[in-house]
């Protein structure tokens, strides 16, 4: 006969096998900023040492509605500004390949992106697969919080250029477009309009 105590870590361990939960924020996420409706912007490294940019924002949806504007590429536009045209090229349940003409001010980019839906309703990656710049890939995530009808929405990206534009310098002006970006894609879910 098993002790009350066995049988309920055996319980404990069937529950996470058959209800998984979906990640939790990291623990130094500052609630009082998120809940504030502020943006968090911050410059990062990954583990290769490419400079990139982390946004981090708290958005009062549920995990599909900000799934499905993630996805939504009839609509990317209206999240992703400075798209010139954008083309799906294949698309199915574990991700999408996508071409891009980027307006970047005094030069236009062409390049062909693969974002994988790594864990559907919880994470996205990217990766450049040919074209213009030298790297570029990054992350979307969408995490619990305290509140249950808040979820916190991490973006990442790593972009390289190539040629003679330092990375730092994408780096810094990638810093105002990832808090432009966080607050039109929270407008855009909370206001409903997906």
């Amino acid at each position: 006969m098993f002790s009350w105590k066995r049988q309920l870590l055996c319980a404990l361990v069937l529950l996470t096998v058959l209800f998984p939960t979906a990640p939790t924020a990291r623990a130094e996420v500052d609630w009082d900023r998120m809940f504030g409706r502020e943006v968090v912007v911050e410059k990062i490294k990954n583990s290769e040492g490419r400079r990139g940019v982390r946004s981090s924002f708290a958005i009062n949806a549920s995990r599909e509605e900000i799934w499905a504007k993630l996805v939504d590429y009839e609509r990317f536009e209206e999240v992703f500004q400075g798209i010139r045209k954008m083309r799906v090229l294949e698309q199915d349940n574990s991700g999408a390949k996508l071409e891009f003409w980027i307006d970047a001010g005094p030069r236009d980019f062409h390049y062909v992106l693969y974002r994988h839906y790594e864990k559907p309703g919880v994470r996205l990656t990217w990766k450049r697969v040919s074209g213009d710049l030298k790297q570029i890939e990054g992350s979307w995530e969408i995490h619990n919080t305290p509140r249950l009808d808040v979820k916190l929405l991490t973006y990442e990206s790593y972009v390289e250029i190539g040629g003679i534009v330092p990375t730092w310098l994408v780096q810094t002006g990638a810093i105002r477009k990832a808090r432009e970006m966080a607050v039109r894609l929270r407008t855009l879910i909370e206001d409903g309009r997906l």
